[in-house]
Formats: structure tokens, sequence, C-alpha cells
């Protein structure tokens, strides 16, 4: 049980630091886009997040390697935790508060985060 919550945390800080190369360099950009997903009459929001999931799979055989389903509570309370509060990124003088993070994916609703195909296998982080 321990190598799980291990593994999650470890998925979870990597999503992190996947994620920050996606923001825009330039905070003028940031702005922009802030507004216009604020402003599109179009978007709703698709339920409450209850669950952070995690999936790998084996290509070659199909079978899953690794299954994690975490209540989004949980992550949250991992976030609230966390010696640093905040990841610097390398790439931009930027900084990504945790907690900040988990409640505007919390509250965009059940989304897939990332998935990554590989050659073995297949990695797949979302919310439900």
């Amino acid at each position: 049980m321990k190598k799980a919550i291990w593994l999650a945390i470890l998925t979870l800080v990597a999503l992190l630091w996947l994620v920050g190369p996606g923001y825009p360099v330039d905070r003028d950009d940031y702005q922009v886009i802030k507004k216009a997903v604020q402003d599109n009459p179009k978007a709703e929001v698709k339920g409450e997040v209850k669950w952070f999931k995690v999936l790998v799979v084996d290509n070659k055989t199909g079978k899953e390697k690794v299954k994690i389903t975490m209540p989004i509570a949980l992550v949250e309370i991992f976030a609230r935790c966390a010696e640093d509060k905040e990841i610097k990124l390398k790439s931009m003088e930027a900084r990504l508060n945790l907690e900040e993070l988990l409640a505007e994916l919390k509250k965009a609703g059940p989304l897939s985060i990332v998935e990554i195909n590989e050659e073995d296998e297949t990695v797949k982080i979302w919310l439900e």
C-alpha cells in the first residue's frame, strides 16, 4: 500500500513537472487565454471530480501493470502536506502552487490530464 501511495505522489509530481512547459511564456498571453476560457459560453463543467486515476498498460500483453484510483480529497491532502507548496519551473521564471493547480483542475471537471503512448507501455492520468 505504501508503494502505491508513493507511486501516486511521484506521478502527481511528474504530472506537475510535465504541465509546466505548456504554460505560455508571456504573461499577457496567459491572461488572454484565461479570459477567453472564462468568457466562453459553451464551456460547461460536466460534473464534480471525485477521483484521481493512473493506469499503466503493457502494450504487448494488454494487461494492467499499475492501476491507481485515489479520492481527489486525498490528493488535496498530499498537496497541503507537501513541504514545498510551489514548484519552480526551470524553463521559465514561473512557479506553480500545488493547491491552486489542483483547485483549477478540480473546477474544470472530469478530464484527461495526460496520455503517453510508448512502444512498451501506455500511461494515462485523468480526473473522474
